[in-house]
């Protein structure tokens, strides 16, 4: 099957697929040479790379949304360029036949035009009309020199623009690719979490002593400041709370056995099959006490409910909630993702009475 999968993709684009093979082949032994140092934290390792990754991706984000602004800008200076060309060629226009009748009265002569007038009245309106023809023309030249200067600066600023979008173009590439190796790197991190015994054993007793930690920080987290809003009725919520993501329960609660590796841990919450970019809602009213990173959890938020009732939602994509919001049932809380996940994207929810882990299945509406 290997085989086959390689001939088609060689079929299709030999030298790109020879080239993400060979990218995912050095990635894998890059992760086996980092993990392979037994002092190295599993969790640590992968924290790294997931940064790295999503600062890589922030980094291309950037450099796309620049070379977009940059496209724009040189739309707006070859509008500019266009319409200065325009405006100078309609005043060039007009100066054409101008031109030529200064040329004509040049030849007649000033003095000539005016030793013409039949009267002393007839010579001052020539002279007037003179003046004002003169000083009519002088404008036109004045605004066709200006036009011709708006011309020569847009085209400037045109091509200006225009080498700049390259340079940018060129840097979002750059900063795809580097993402791209760098989420590379990442999922053959976890391949090696997932794929050697070693290394899962590692990964999953620093995952319980992560566990533990987060219990003592929820235990630690300080009650309702006064004056807040008093919540209260949580426990009568039991059977009826709505689930924070949509999605099927895909774990169990407590003491779970990996069926690869036999290895026993003891999970205080459970998965939530919700796909990736899912909105996730606080599940009732509340106040956000943490939203930030927590390694083992990712993107964590943390919502108390009072009455020493805490829900814990993890491995966030993205955060829209901020530490010391007040929320209604039913605010976003993120978006789903696999933020610091050794399981790839789903949500990690968590309920807690007075920092000790209940299994919130009970409580979830059916």
């Amino acid at each position: 099957m290997r085989a086959l999968w390689l001939g088609l993709a060689l079929a299709a684009d030999p030298r790109a697929r020879l080239e993400a093979l060979e990218a995912r082949r050095a990635a894998e032994r890059e992760a086996a040479r980092v993990l392979a140092e037994r002092e190295r934290s599993v969790l640590d390792t992968l924290d790294d790379a997931e940064r790295a990754w999503r600062e890589a991706e922030e980094a291309a984000a950037r450099a796309e949304r620049d070379r977009a602004a940059s496209a724009a800008r040189l739309e707006q200076a070859v509008r500019e360029e266009e319409e200065a060309t325009e405006r100078w060629r309609w005043l060039a226009e007009g100066l054409r036949p101008r031109l030529a009748a200064r040329q004509r009265m040049e030849r007649v002569g000033e003095l000539g035009l005016l030793a013409s007038a039949t009267s002393l009245a007839d010579l001052v309106k020539r002279r007037a009309l003179l003046d004002r023809v003169m000083a009519h023309d002088g404008a036109v030249l004045r605004a066709a020199r200006e036009a011709l200067g708006e011309r020569a600066r847009a085209t400037a600023a045109r091509a200006a623009e225009a080498e700049r979008l390259g340079g940018l173009a060129d840097r979002a590439l750059a900063g795809r690719a580097e993402a791209a190796r760098r989420r590379e790197g990442r999922r053959a991190l976890l391949a090696s979490v997932r794929g050697a015994r070693e290394v899962h054993e590692r990964a999953a007793a620093e995952a319980d002593g992560q566990a533990r930690l987060l219990s003592e920080f929820v235990a630690a987290l300080p009650p309702p400041r006064a004056g807040g809003a008093p919540y209260e009725g949580f426990a009568r919520l039991r059977g009826r709370l709505p689930p924070p993501a949509p999605g099927p329960l895909q774990s169990a609660f407590g003491r779970v056995v990996d069926p690869r590796f036999r290895t026993v841990t003891v999970r205080n919450g459970v998965e939530i099959g919700a796909a990736r970019g899912e909105p996730v809602r606080a599940v009732a009213p509340g106040r956000v006490v943490h939203a930030g990173w927590f390694k083992g959890y990712g993107n964590l938020v943390i919502v108390d409910h009072g009455e020493g009732f805490h829900t814990l939602v993890a491995h966030l994509e993205s955060m829209s909630a901020a530490a010391g919001e007040e929320v209604e049932a039913g605010a976003r809380l993120g978006t789903v993702g696999d933020s610091g996940s050794l399981r790839g994207a789903h949500l990690w929810f968590e309920l807690r009475e007075r920092g000790r882990p209940v299994d919130p299945r009970p409580w979830l509406a059916p």
